[in-house]
């Protein structure tokens, strides 16, 4: 089971309390989420409206180079594992198992989120106003000025959160990293990853365990 709480961040605590790596990770959505939500209200303050909500998925089945790095993977490989279940999960296999390059997300299911609380960060920023995405729109390309800039200070916190589970402690460091852009060197592209590995474990009933690598032992 997992809460919430209004401006907190997402808690698992009985796998929090197993895998030291996971709060580390709520720790990055929750500063990510909290820029997002306060670049938000600023374009409400002035008009805007928001036209992204419930069963917009256009972006889900256009965006081919969604970047995710090691730590998001990680979250992604146990959240479906451990926390999916019934239909979800049917549905979610047979989805990865299937997955092809080129194709909308392997975690769309009906037009919403099958990983909603482990969405990668590039999810979680892309935000639209004005009128929703005409499918197979990619708005920040086709009106960039429609698009949420997300404040850039919550956003390299969020990363420098992300550098503590790859080791990297002193925070003069990470900073150094995120500011240069040497972080972005960790992520690959979401559909890019060969997702039947994922599928595979389902089927077989494996725990998450480190996931598909240990973020810690990828060096930058």
């Amino acid at each position: 089971m997992h809460s919430s709480r209004p401006s907190s961040r997402l808690t698992f605590p009985e796998a929090e309390a197993r895998l030291p790596w996971l709060a580390t990770l709520l720790e990055m959505y929750a500063l990510s989420d909290r820029g997002v939500a306060e670049a938000i209200r600023r374009q409400e303050v002035l008009g805007r409206r928001l036209a992204c909500g419930p069963g917009c998925a256009a972006c889900c089945r256009c965006h081919l180079d969604i970047p995710v790095y090691p730590l998001e993977l990680t979250g992604i490989y146990w959240y479906v594992l451990e926390e999916t279940q019934g239909p979800q999960r049917v549905a979610l296999q047979e989805n990865l198992a299937a997955y092809r390059q080129g194709e909308a997300c392997p975690f769309l299911l009906d037009d919403t989120c099958g990983i909603h609380p482990m969405r990668p960060m590039a999810c979680r920023n892309f935000n639209v106003f004005g009128r929703p995405c005409a499918e197979g729109e990619d708005a920040f390309h086709s009106r960039r000025g429609d698009v949420l800039d997300p404040p850039r200070e919550s956003q390299r916190a969020a990363l420098e959160r992300m550098l503590v589970a790859h080791g990297v402690r002193p925070k003069a460091a990470r900073r150094a990293r995120v500011r240069s852009g040497q972080v972005h060197v960790l992520a690959q592209v979401l559909q890019k990853v060969d997702w039947r590995r994922l599928a595979a474990r389902m089927e077989g009933g494996q725990g998450s365990g480190p996931g598909p690598e240990d973020p810690g032992a990828t060096g930058i």
